[in-house]
């Protein structure tokens, strides 16, 4: 790709304004391949512009448009953060509505998943050693052998870690 730089006659408005009008659209296109909303698109393309006008002015001359589409990268993840920090509200009565309406294939679903957590969350008290013999042969599909090679121990360690991680899960599960 070939590198452009604005010569230094011209001012940092008209500067700014060229930079914007050769990548612009390119901007939009990388931020809407990146961000689940596009409706945030102007707010972003805005900060990305501003942050670069507040920043290093030796690498804003070097190569502008890299420049500005390594501030893209930072706003983007900045924008993802504050997505998962979104405050959800609780609301009971939408709740319940949603209880009125749910077929018995939602309600499996919503077991099924019920189940899984409560899975995870037995998994996660066994000893490492368990844990990771019955991810990797029952999650992953591994054989004993090949779990016993990435653990570092022997196939006969394996099977016992598997047979012990099943008696304790049944005894974790039925005390939830």
């Amino acid at each position: 790709m070939k590198r452009q730089v604005i010569p230094p006659v011209v001012g940092v408005r008209e500067q700014l304004g060229e930079l914007f009008r050769r990548c612009s659209p390119d901007l939009h296109a990388y931020l809407r391949r990146r961000l689940k909303s596009a409706s945030d698109l102007a707010d972003l393309t805005q900060e990305i512009f501003e942050r670069f006008l507040r920043g290093d002015r030796t690498a804003r001359a070097r190569d502008p448009r890299a420049y500005l589409f390594g501030i893209a990268s930072n706003v983007v993840a900045d924008a993802k953060m504050a997505r998962e920090r979104e405050v959800v509200i609780y609301d009971s009565d939408a709740v319940e509505d949603v209880g009125k309406v749910l077929t018995s294939e939602d309600r499996h679903t919503i077991e099924s998943i019920a189940l899984e957590e409560e899975l995870l969350v037995a998994v996660e008290k066994l000893p490492e050693a368990h844990r990771a013999a019955i991810l990797l042969t029952k999650r992953d599909g591994l054989s004993s052998r090949e779990a016993a090679v990435r653990m570092g121990t022997t196939e006969g360690s394996v099977r016992v870690y598997v047979c012990e991680a099943r008696a304790q899960l049944k005894v974790l599960l039925k005390k939830g």
